[in-house]
């Protein structure tokens, strides 16, 4: 029983370390994501994009197109995943219940995500526009818009998905702040962090006309989580000595 119990703590001390990498890598792509909104210019919302620009832009600008339409939270999402599962184990002899909710609602959020963006239908229809007749570019673009009114990133189609994800962080930085594992300015980062994106989130599914004023919310908000995920594989790192 007790060689057993050694394995089980050595295993999740790896999988600590796995969590840490994780994080950094979160990060990494959230820098990539920064810099392409800025290198990209003028910020402006998905909804106002028309589908002919936006075949457009998987034709000229195939990396664009993409971050636009959400892979970037396709990415992070998906490296989200073992973090929760680190999260929940870390946190189990004290918050337990709610570390495994927080965890739940992540799961779901992501997969919710993962089936409702549109964005790898709507490249494979870019292509197929590419080499259309004039006759079955109507078509196509109508399939398009019927793909972007369902599920273009950063707007109601999305936003179910988003929001479970949202809700898991806010959780999950609320049982920190009441823990000992990864303390009170981890959690308090990542709550502030969290809510502010949660707020830009809402702005720019459901009040694209003030999109300007989401950005406010979401500049600050997503630099704060990346410091969030930093502080988070820090402590993992420490957890897996």
């Amino acid at each position: 029983m007790e060689l057993t119990k050694i394995q089980t703590n050595a295993q999740w001390k790896v999988f600590y370390k796995t969590a840490a990498i994780m994080a950094l890598l979160i990060v990494i792509a959230g820098l990539v994501d920064t810099i392409t909104s800025i290198l990209g210019g003028e910020a402006q919302e998905n909804s106002a994009i028309g589908i002919i620009e936006w075949f457009l832009r998987f034709q000229n600008n195939l990396f664009y197109a993409f971050s636009n339409l959400g892979v970037i939270n396709f990415i992070t999402l998906s490296l989200g995943i073992p973090i929760y599962l680190a999260l929940y184990q870390a946190q189990q002899q004290e918050q337990p219940a709610f570390s495994g909710l927080a965890a739940i609602l992540f799961f779901i959020g992501s997969a919710v995500y993962f089936a409702s963006n549109t964005v790898f239908s709507l490249f494979a229809l870019s292509n197929q526009y590419a080499l259309a007749v004039e006759v079955q570019k109507p078509v196509l673009e109508a399939a398009g818009r019927a793909l972007l009114a369902q599920g273009a990133d950063l707007t109601p189609g999305t936003f179910m998905g988003l929001i479970l994800t949202q809700t898991a962080g806010l959780l999950i930085t609320s049982v920190m702040l009441r823990g000992h594992v990864f303390g009170k300015w981890t959690g308090g980062i990542g709550l502030v962090g969290y809510s502010l994106t949660t707020v830009f989130f809402i702005l720019a599914a459901f009040a694209p006309e003030h999109y300007d004023t989401a950005m406010v919310f979401a500049m600050p908000g997503g630099l704060i989580l990346l410091s969030y995920q930093i502080m988070l594989a820090y402590k993992f790192f420490q957890l897996a000595k």
